[in-house]
């Protein structure tokens, strides 16, 4: 340590020598003296390429002891690992130079886009994994996550690693590497994801610190944002996205200042900028304003206003240009992850307790959906759902088109999303006080269930053609949208109606067997899937005060925390970050209480027919879902269940595991997406004359899509 020193010393100028400061030690002259715009000189007594053999080699050495003891467990998670048959591989080479070494550990020392321009870079404990190691990352990031959803590169930008930036390399290595199949990761992928993004960060804040932030920086914060929502790490993901967000604000990235024109530097800037937004619109943090103006002594938190805002003059970069064979639609994603924060922001106005109808004319059920029929009408022909004919192409042609694909499909699921929870029942009968019979009108009820079920259909006949074509998707968000939709369906397995009761059921297995699927990969969609899980134990828990359980009951008891953490994972009734998160120490933190506030558990009685057939009886004056509240319920009262006879089960802390769910005993034939006419009454859908019913993916619902 004290040779290094030494020679770190020599290497400084001779002001900053005199000064005893840190020299960045650029040459001719270094970036310090000439921001003091002092002559820069070097002490010509020291010859950096006189240094001894045995000096290299001690350094070497303490090198691979130090990536041994890595692998071995002995120091912490600080340090990244590099799979054992490298590691052996290195020590068997002999004294080699260590010029050499370093181009097969770590990036082409004297490149002017890597260390060189970072000072003491050499000081960060991190190892870059082998060449191999880092080519397949990359491959593996252009297949799986390039425009799924982050769009920052172009092929030929990384297909030479060694002039790539190591915050780079790491950040696109702790995205990709998930997607691996290499038996070195076996077991530990997680937290090698984890060490390659904790190395990513490293640099990124050295860099900060520095004052040497440029567009690779804001690159990876974008890499390490989706990895660590990926990774559950959501106070985290929080934190990079909006210091991404602020660096590109300072550096100008949020305005054009060059419209009309299309360089190669322009459009990746223009790249970067939406794929910042992007991510604060498709996992935005916590959204709240304080208003102090009207009562200093009593000041309120305000929810975002999803009002339209006032325009500015100010224009923000151009959309990015693609040239994909099947056309642009990366665009056309960026536009709808933004309708999908307004819907966010809207359910966090239902979860406060906004007073304003949804069917008010400034709601902001009818300002969305006014937004979405806007988009739908501009969508392009060529994009559709009819046009494209996704269920009529093959898996290796859709696996070839993969940056076409997935952005598809990530608009199909979030269209329907959007859909389903501007609608979902529980957004209007969770607060008893309020009578969800005399508070809202029949005509919403019926408009609303009905919409409801047809876009949950979607979503679950979209995961039974996925599955069938084998594609393997990309996107965690699209695992929200799916457990989304796995919450509407709870409502409908108690409909009267048992085509409808029977066929939610069916919807519900594929939804939570596909969300037990993306579990095993994502800890993100882990963490949703035992939400949703823990959900459906409690709606279909057996009351000990109930009757008779041999007819199919029509009362749901739904939790209203988990519920609230699933349809809005950023809604103030979520609760905070808590010790060992990788964020805060463990005394800043406030223990949480015994019991979350507002958890409590509504008992809704559905009175919900399907529209298969026009019932007269009551004059169209069927009550919607009755509430009324249960707070506390003992956990013996939850555990008993219903039986249920489906496949999945509530996932165990380390990972998915097979087991019941409740549901009533139901003979089941085949699978679960509806070929029949029963969704909808024939003689109230004027679209049916125009309905291709020899298609086996078709059916009345058919309407609702893209």
């Amino acid at each position: 340590m004290n040779n290094r020193v030494s020679k770190r010393s020599h290497q400084a100028c001779e002001n900053c020598r005199r000064k005893k400061t840190r020299c960045p030690g650029e040459r001719p002259a270094c970036s310090s003296c000439t921001r003091l715009q002092q002559a820069c000189q070097y002490s010509r007594n020291y010859n950096s390429s006189q240094r001894s053999p045995g000096s290299d080699r001690n350094r070497l050495q303490q090198l691979e002891e130090k990536m041994e003891s890595i692998l071995e467990g002995s120091i912490p998670s600080r340090h990244v690992e590099t799979p054992k048959v490298y590691s052996r591989s290195l020590h068997g080479r002999g004294n080699t130079s260590e010029s050499s070494r370093t181009r097969e550990m770590s990036l082409t020392p004297g490149n002017p886009s890597d260390e060189t321009r970072l000072d003491n870079a050499d000081t960060l404990p991190f190892a870059m994994p082998p060449k191999e190691i880092v080519a397949e990352g990359i491959a593996l990031y252009f297949q799986y996550c390039h425009k799924q959803p982050l769009w920052l590169f172009l092929p030929d930008s990384l297909s030479i690693p060694e002039q790539c930036r190591s915050e780079v390399l790491f950040g696109i290595l702790s995205l990709a590497l998930r997607y691996s199949n290499n038996p070195l990761f076996d077991g530990r992928t997680d937290r090698m994801c984890r060490h390659y993004a904790e190395a990513a960060r490293s640099y990124v804040m050295f860099r900060i610190v520095q004052g040497t932030v440029d567009l690779s920086t804001l690159q990876c914060l974008c890499l390490i944002a989706l990895a660590e929502y990926i990774a559950n790490d959501t106070h985290l993901a929080w934190l990079h996205i909006g210091l991404a967000t602020n660096l590109a604000q300072c550096a100008g990235l949020d305005i054009e200042q060059h419209e009309g024109e299309s360089t190669p530097a322009l459009e990746e800037r223009r790249r970067v900028f939406w794929s910042i937004h992007l991510l604060n619109q498709q996992y935005p943090p916590h959204s709240r304003q304080l208003n102090m103006l009207r009562d200093i002594h009593n000041p309120k938190y305000m929810a975002v206003n999803i009002d339209s805002p006032r325009e500015m003059g100010m224009q923000p970069p151009q959309n990015p240009q693609e040239n994909d064979a099947l056309g642009g639609i990366w665009v056309y994603m960026v536009q709808l992850s933004t309708l999908w924060s307004e819907v966010q922001h809207y359910v966090s106005h239902c979860a406060s307790g906004d007073p304003a109808p949804p069917w008010s004319v400034d709601s902001g059920y009818c300002i969305i959906g006014a937004h979405l029929m806007d988009i739908e009408t501009k969508f392009p022909t060529s994009h559709r759902y009819d046009s494209v004919r996704f269920q009529e192409r093959s898996p290796e042609e859709l696996n070839r088109a993969r940056e076409y694909w997935s952005p598809w499909l990530y608009l199909q699921f979030t269209y329907h999303a959007v859909h389903s929870v501007l609608n979902h029942p529980f957004l209007y009968s969770w607060r008893p006080q309020q009578s969800a019979q005399l508070a809202v009108p029949n005509t919403f009820w019926k408009t609303s269930s009905e919409l409801a079920l047809i876009h949950t259909t979607w979503t679950a006949r979209l995961i039974d053609m996925i599955t069938e074509k084998e594609y393997q998707l990309s996107d965690p968000f699209l695992g929200h949208v799916v457990a989304i939709a796995a919450t509407i369906l709870i409502y409908y397995c108690r409909a009267a109606d048992p085509s409808v009761r029977d066929s939610a059921q069916r919807k519900l297995e594929t939804c939570t067997r596909f969300l037990s699927d993306l579990a095993t990969k994502w800890p993100r969609v882990q963490a949703i899937h035992q939400k949703v899980q823990g959900l459906i134990q409690s709606a279909f828990a057996v009351s000990p005060h109930s009757g008779d359980h041999r007819l199919p009951r029509r009362t749901l008891s739904i939790d209203t925390s988990l519920m609230w953490d699933i349809l809005c994972y950023n809604s103030t009734k979520t609760p905070f970050a808590s010790p060992g998160d990788g964020l805060f120490d463990a005394s800043f933190l406030q223990p949480p209480g015994r019991k979350h506030p507002d958890q409590t558990t509504v008992e809704t009685e559905i009175f919900h027919h399907s529209a298969r057939t026009v019932d007269t009886s009551d004059g169209g004056q069927a009550l919607p879902p009755c509430s009324s509240t249960v707070r506390h319920r003992d956990k013996s009262e939850n555990s008993q269940s219903e039986p249920w006879s489906g496949a999945d089960s509530i996932v165990a802390e380390d990972g998915p595991s097979q087991g019941p769910m409740p549901r009533e005993p139901l003979g089941w034939s085949g699978l679960g997406f509806p070929g029949d006419v029963s969704f909808m009454d024939v003689t109230r859908d004027p679209f049916f004359q125009f309905q291709d019913h020899q298609n086996p993916y078709q059916g009345i619902w058919e309407i609702g899509n893209l």
